[in-house]
């Protein structure tokens, strides 16, 4: 293994390599992250997305110039398998959001998962949902106290079409109907860097998160022991944890991790 694989740099996509454009005078993303990889950097893609596939992402990635191989990306929908097939027991699952994230469970999880009605299941596993309606909700409560799972509580999302609702205003819904919390398993959960990603304590301390939410991105890092890298707008301020370092521009991660 080289030594590259013990310190991905693992970055964010929304607002950091998809939907932003640099400040004039800087590099373009692609070209950062090339210069990246040719410095020996291993790189990483995490999005707490669930309604979209890896390759779809390394697609949308392909699209705005930067290069991503499938098995660089990471989606809140193959977190949410891979805990589930890690668990190792059968389950009853009734799934709240979009059909990328129940074929990801299905891809990974096979024969241990069976798709019930609302009212059969003993795992229920919540994304973006927006069109959720009360009658799936009223079933959803006379479950036999199910395991809830969810992919984040992102309450919103920007693309290049505006701000739309995130998965966090349908895990709200259900967490009310089922009077229970939901085991967040996206960002800033930090299982997809110690179990989907198998990065070691060691690995983890050597690694760097670059992203532009102190709430997601830096709480990631915090969690999980790496070194945190915060994106931001001049004069921006955000609440949240403090990052290692603050950039306006991606390409000044060139001068932090290439010296």
């Amino acid at each position: 293994m080289s030594d590259a694989l013990f310190s991905p740099l693992i970055f964010d996509l929304h607002g950091v390599l998809l939907g932003r454009a640099e400040p004039p005078g800087h590099l373009p993303a692609g070209e950062v992250l090339a210069q990246l990889r040719a410095a020996g950097h291993a790189l990483r893609f995490l999005t707490n997305a669930s309604s979209a596939s890896r390759r779809d992402v390394a697609a949308q990635l392909a699209e705005a110039g930067v290069e991503a191989a499938v098995d660089e990306v990471y989606t809140a929908a193959m977190t949410v398998a891979h805990f589930l097939r890690a668990d190792g027991r059968p389950r009853r699952v009734y799934l709240v959001g979009s059909p990328a994230l129940g074929e990801e469970i299905e891809r990974t999880c096979g024969e241990f998962v069976s798709w019930v009605a609302p009212e059969e299941a003993d795992t229920v596993v919540v994304g973006r949902a927006p069109d959720l309606d009360e009658d799936t909700l009223r079933r959803l409560a006379a479950a036999p106290r199910p395991l809830l799972v969810a992919t984040c509580r992102d309450a919103a999302f920007a693309d290049g079409a505006g701000s739309h609702a995130g998965p966090g205003q349908t895990v709200v819904r259900v967490e009310r109907a089922l009077a229970t919390q939901a085991l967040v398993l996206g960002k800033p959960n930090p299982y997809v860097l110690s179990e989907v990603m198998g990065l070691s304590a060691m690995q983890r301390a050597s690694s760097v998160v670059i992203g532009d939410s102190p709430r997601q991105d830096v709480a990631l890092a915090h969690l999980a022991g790496t070194r945190s890298v915060l994106l931001s707008s001049p004069g921006a301020a955000a609440a949240g944890p403090a990052p290692d370092h603050r950039i306006e521009a991606l390409d000044q991660l060139l001068s932090l991790l290439c010296r």
